[in-house]
């Protein structure tokens, strides 16, 4: 009888251990999995030393650069700097699987004096531990204090000093015209203003200065104006407008980049619509498998228009120049079809590459489609099984 009582117990003990082992198992394997499913920044350094520098240098810079190696995307939810002298420049939008990026980060020297490390925390969706990037030096202090425009202007060209020398306008929709303004400040003996007979500006973009006249030692704002639907595109966008600025006999030109992710907008209505465009993809997803370096692979994408009203394919994307996609025909009737061919140039290519191709269209209620590319590019590639 006591023989069975401490079987009994002894079977359920070991029950108890077989169920706790077999939970520790799926939790392990699942963590694995949700971490090999989630986007990744890998940076090239994530610690600079400016060493030395004197506090009248004012603000300085260093570009953090990264490139996302998970499978998926990766959004930058949060950036906290630990000091107040700190100001970090990131991207606001989706940043996709292989795609390269960097963070900005500023410091004001200005009363700042001594050895100084601080540290900038970056957080993400897909972030299981904050990212943390450091800046450090040493900061002699200025013989004379500096005026507030100078320590808050990093880009001088002759006597005018600009805050930043480029306009990013995020997501914007391509039915609305934005605007950005860029602090300006006249240094010179002279008053400064646009040259507007010499400006050559692409369409999609408007400059003006207000004042339109900057007296000496005066502040002012070059305005910029962006309008994404002359851009003539959907998706990312980057271009250079040049400002001629005149200050007396003196000409200044000043290139100022426009970068800008361009997205059609639609109404609560259009989305909801029955009878409009749907778009459907044969696949969500291209593996090419283990391909070889320095050649090119091609991969189909069969698109139908399983809605009621025509199909548009505004714009195809891709995340690395590697990549080429193109559709053969960009309308679309109800129940027609097209396909879209992706082709993967590996030259100067090793390793696993991910990419995306994004699909923009009229179709309210899924305007971007995206499709994932994978490859494993090697230098030799194993020869078939059997010798085929």
């Amino acid at each position: 009888m006591l023989y069975l009582t401490i079987n009994v117990y002894f079977m359920k003990f070991i029950n108890t251990i077989t169920v706790l082992l077999f939970s520790l198992l799926v939790s392990i394997c699942t963590h694995a999995q949700n971490h090999k499913e989630i986007g990744h920044l890998e940076f090239s350094d994530t610690l600079y030393n400016f060493g030395p520098v004197n506090e009248s240098q004012g603000v300085l810079s260093h570009k953090f650069s990264f490139v996302n190696l998970g499978p998926e995307y990766f959004v930058i939810e949060d950036v906290n700097p630990s000091c107040g002298c700190i100001t970090p420049d990131y991207p606001t939008d989706t940043i996709h699987a292989g795609e390269k990026g960097e963070v900005v980060i500023y410091v004001d020297l200005v009363n700042h004096p001594g050895v100084f490390k601080q540290k900038v925390v970056i957080k993400g969706n897909a972030s299981k531990e904050p990212i943390n990037l450091y800046v450090s030096g040493y900061v002699t202090p200025s013989p004379q204090p500096l005026a507030d425009w100078e320590r808050t202007s990093s880009f001088k060209y002759n006597t005018i000093y600009l805050q930043k020398n480029y306009a990013n306008f995020g997501v914007v929709s391509n039915k609305s015209i934005v605007s950005m303004e860029i602090p300006v400040y006249n240094s010179g003996t002279q008053s400064v203003n646009i040259q507007l007979d010499k400006l050559k500006l692409p369409s999609y973009a408007k400059v003006n200065l207000l004042p339109v006249k900057i007296e000496s030692n005066q502040r002012g704002v070059l305005k910029i104006f962006f309008n994404p639907k002359e851009a003539g595109m959907l998706g990312y966008f980057a271009g250079q407008v040049e400002v001629v600025f005149l200050s007396g006999s003196t000409v200044t030109k000043v290139p100022v980049v426009v970068t800008a992710t361009i997205k059609e907008v639609f109404t609560p209505a259009e989305q909801a619509s029955v009878v409009g465009p749907r778009i459907q993809l044969d696949k969500g997803e291209i593996d090419f498998g283990t391909i070889k370096t320095d050649d090119k692979h091609t991969r189909d994408i069969t698109v139908v228009n399983i809605g009621k009203s025509d199909l548009l394919l505004n714009s195809i994307r891709t995340s690395c120049s590697c990549v080429e996609a193109f559709a053969d025909k960009t309308i679309l009737k109800p129940g027609a079809s097209t396909v879209i061919k992706v082709v993967f140039d590996t030259q100067d290519r090793t390793g696993a590459e991910n990419k995306i191709v994004s699909v923009f269209t009229n179709d309210a209620a899924n305007s971007i489609v995206t499709v994932k590319v994978r490859a494993v590019v090697t230098e030799d590639v194993p020869a078939p099984a059997g010798g085929q």
